[in-house]
């Protein structure tokens, strides 16, 4: 069974997801947001800001915030496309809603390091592409033992992140902060949840890697496995 939701304006990206019954969902998404900063724990945060103050990052003046992104950079291939070599992967939760359903799947905010440094993370953010996840879960079947999801991300054997989605604000509270402030509407947009914190740095040369969310509860796992391209070592094709 295929449930289809189309807003009836144009600009949306079309995304297709199964669900663990087998069902598959499409959704149009017309609006992307970023969410930055939305540790529940203010010591996470703090740690967060001063994490990327490190990196040359200033952090905002109020938390969490929520950047605006186009929708056509959010893709579900294999092959995350970024201008330049200085883009860094970052694993977040993703809510959307079809026919009034809910539902979470597995995202990643690639951004670039060295825009964010000298100029903005909205800027940074719109030079990378956005992956998600081709499978998806009721958000209602998960509720009940939420803060037992883990979200992982890995180069290879390299543990780069790990963490329980307890050490991120949960869905209701994202997404009203989302519609105060930035008048976010859940039926036609898509939230990525910001990240959980870095166990070690990314290597500028690392461009293989793969990213779980994991419901222990449920034995169940959403997972991507996915290439970083910098598209300005792409070969030209004559003709």
């Amino acid at each position: 069974m295929t449930i289809a939701w189309r807003a009836g304006e144009r600009g949306a990206t079309r995304l297709r997801f199964s669900l663990p019954d087998g069902a598959e969902i499409i959704a149009n998404v017309e609006r992307l947001l970023l969410t930055g900063y939305s540790g529940r724990d203010e010591a996470d945060i703090a740690a967060h800001l001063a994490e990327m103050a490190s990196l040359g990052v200033a952090g905002p003046d109020t938390v969490p915030v929520f950047h605006p992104a186009m929708s056509c950079l959010l893709t579900q291939g294999d092959t995350v496309e970024a201008v330049g070599p200085d883009s860094r992967p970052e694993i977040e939760f993703v809510l959307f809603e079809v026919n009034g359903a809910r539902f979470v799947t597995l995202g990643n905010d690639q951004f670039d390091l060295a825009t964010e440094q000298h100029c903005s993370a909205v800027k940074s953010k719109s030079l990378c592409q956005k992956l998600v996840a081709r499978n998806a879960w009721l958000l209602s079947q998960v509720s009940g033992h939420w803060d037992e999801l883990v979200l992982e991300l890995r180069s290879g054997a390299t543990l780069l992140q790990s963490s329980a989605v307890s050490a991120i604000l949960p869905p209701d509270r994202l997404m009203a902060d989302a519609m105060r402030q930035r008048g976010f509407r859940r039926e036609r947009g898509m939230l990525f949840s910001g990240t959980v914190p870095m166990l070690r740095p990314i290597e500028a040369d690392m461009r293989e890697f793969s990213m779980a969310l994991r419901d222990p509860v449920l034995g169940r796992a959403i997972r991507c496995d996915f290439h970083v391209e910098d598209i300005t070592k792409l070969p030209l094709i004559d003709g």
